[in-house]
């Protein structure tokens, strides 16, 4: 019997199954990368900030703030590689990324005493945190610079922020107050020294709508509290407001008499003065430098001092003494002082430009020949202060011109007041020593023993003369006087017209009148001929008369 075996037979398999169980780890895993993709949507993004120093700020608990909403937290912190600064690292939130741009601003908020009051009392039990005042910049940044100190002024806030530059070191700080007219219009937001330029530079912030009174002309200056000045013109006591004296800052105004100006823009530049006073001195681009060569001390004589003609300031001395290189002080122009002086042809004249200062150095010139020249005048003689006086001396002879000294022009100088008025008595004392001193003494002696001895025989006299006045004969005088004077009234009281002696004597008159006539021929012929009482005058013939025609 065969066996028929069959290639047509089942095929068994196994079935593969996933178990239960696998499911609870993959929904888990999801569930965990969903809050991972979550979570690194919600965070937003990561930022570095650079600090001078951590203080008060702690990894995992320093939040990061706007507006008293908190934006982040800190997640760590670290010093960076040159060990001079901090780095810190914070998560901030998602919303806050828009906040992250260019010009943004951080900065540390704890309590903090300045002039403009006291901030962070808030932070003395919450303790500290970083505040973020956003920006109006279209960049965006994750790297920032923390401030030192808190912003005066929000980045957004309408006003003009301008630049002031002085040589006065540390004049202004942060957060002064920015007056005009006493009234506080802005702060100052940043104070740093410039290295390159020397200067000190300060950044003000003025707010709108008070951004509209600083124009070009206009002109700033820190405000003293007690300013004692000794000038040539006197001591000045200038006492500023409360407000001023205890929180300083900067004034700014138009000067009076200038133009308003045009608008200016921002980050302009201006000049910090140091009082009011120097701030309205005009700035004059063209001026001319001199050199005076004096005789005279000139102890009082400081930089800055006015420079006159016949009170009017036309400049101002620049360098006392003025070193020239290769010469010192004792050789320089047989040992006189060289003083360098400015001369603003602008004050004197309204139109002046570069055009017409060549025009005008020339006019100048041509002062010099007609005798103007350079003295120095004491203006105050409480401080000793001295100036510039620049007028005419017919006096003296007229001078040739201009010199020439280290590339400068040379005005002629003439002797200050006191430096004439010493050599007008070293002239005198010289015309005294001249004089024969003995010889007028003598002459002096000589006549003064002549009136003693004149007075003596005055004594004399006088003496006589009080004995004759005591004698008898002497007081019996004035009744002998007026004796006679009555006898001398009752002679004229006799001759008066009515009485016969006038009669007589008037008769007597005439009769003498007719024998003066009488004599007058006689007197006449003797006159002429004064022999004719000796010879007989010469015979005449007779007149002839004349025949009738």
């Amino acid at each position: 019997m065969h066996q028929i075996v069959s290639n047509n037979y089942a095929k068994i398999k196994k079935l593969q199954r996933i178990s239960p169980i696998w499911l609870i780890p993959i929904v888990a895993a999801s569930i965990g990368l969903w809050m991972v993709i979550t979570t690194i949507n919600s965070q937003g993004p990561l930022i570095t900030l650079e600090l001078d120093n951590a203080e008060g700020i702690e990894p995992g608990k320093t939040p990061i703030k706007t507006r008293s909403v908190e934006i982040g937290k800190v997640q760590t912190v670290h010093l960076d590689d040159d060990l001079k600064h901090v780095i810190v690292t914070a998560q901030m939130n998602v919303e806050a990324e828009p906040l992250l741009l260019e010009d943004t601003r951080f900065w540390v908020v704890k309590p903090r005493i300045g002039k403009s009051g006291i901030s962070g009392l808030n932070t003395l039990l919450s303790g500290s945190y970083l505040e973020l005042q956003p920006g109006k910049s279209k960049e965006h940044k994750l790297e920032f610079t923390v401030l030192d100190t808190p912003p005066v002024t929000p980045a957004n806030a309408p006003g003009l922020r301008i630049e002031l530059t002085s040589e006065q070191d540390s004049a202004l700080a942060i957060g002064d107050p920015v007056l005009y007219r006493g009234f506080t219009v802005g702060r100052v937001e940043q104070a740093e020294f410039k290295s390159d330029s020397r200067l000190m530079r300060y950044q003000l912030f003025i707010q709108a709508p008070y951004d509209a009174l600083v124009t070009t002309n206009t002109r700033f200056w820190l405000n003293q509290g007690v300013q004692l000045q000794a000038a040539t013109d006197g001591i000045k006591i200038k006492s500023g407001t409360l407000e001023t004296i205890l929180s300083g800052g900067v004034s700014f105004s138009i000067p009076a008499g200038w133009e308003l100006g045009e608008p200016v823009k921002s980050y302009r530049s201006f000049s910090l003065y140091a009082d009011e006073d120097s701030s309205t001195i005009r700035r004059y681009p063209d001026k001319v430098d001199y050199i005076l060569l004096f005789d005279d001390s000139v102890r009082g004589l400081n930089p800055g001092a006015p420079v006159e003609y016949r009170g009017i300031q036309i400049g101002r001395v620049l360098s006392v003494p003025y070193f020239i290189p290769g010469n010192d002080l004792l050789t320089v122009k047989s040992k006189q002082i060289p003083v360098l002086i400015r001369i603003e042809p602008g004050r004197i004249r309204s139109d002046m430009d570069k055009d017409q200062l060549p025009n005008w150095e020339k006019e100048f010139a041509t002062a010099i020949k007609q005798g103007l020249r350079a003295s120095l005048r004491p203006g105050n003689l409480l401080t000793g202060g001295l100036y510039v006086d620049l007028n005419f001396y017919p006096d003296l002879p007229k001078p040739a011109g201009l010199g020439e000294l280290a590339n400068y022009h040379t005005l002629p100088t003439a002797p200050g007041g006191l430096a004439r008025i010493e050599q007008q008595i070293v002239q005198l004392l010289n015309k005294f020593n001249k004089l024969d001193i003995e010889n007028v003494l003598f002459k002096a002696q000589t006549m003064l023993t002549e009136t003693e001895a004149a007075m003596a025989n005055v004594r004399k006299v006088s003496a006589s003369m009080d004995k004759i006045a005591t004698l008898q004969s002497t007081q019996q005088l004035p009744a002998d006087l007026q004796k006679t004077l009555a006898e001398m009234q009752t002679t004229l009281q006799g001759l008066s017209a009515n009485s016969p002696a006038y009669g007589e004597l008037n008769r007597s008159i005439q009769s003498l009148n007719r024998v003066l006539r009488e004599i007058q021929p006689m007197a006449r012929t003797l006159n002429e001929k004064p022999n004719a009482l000796l010879f007989q005058p010469d015979a005449h013939d007779d007149p002839q008369p004349r025949k009738a025609r």
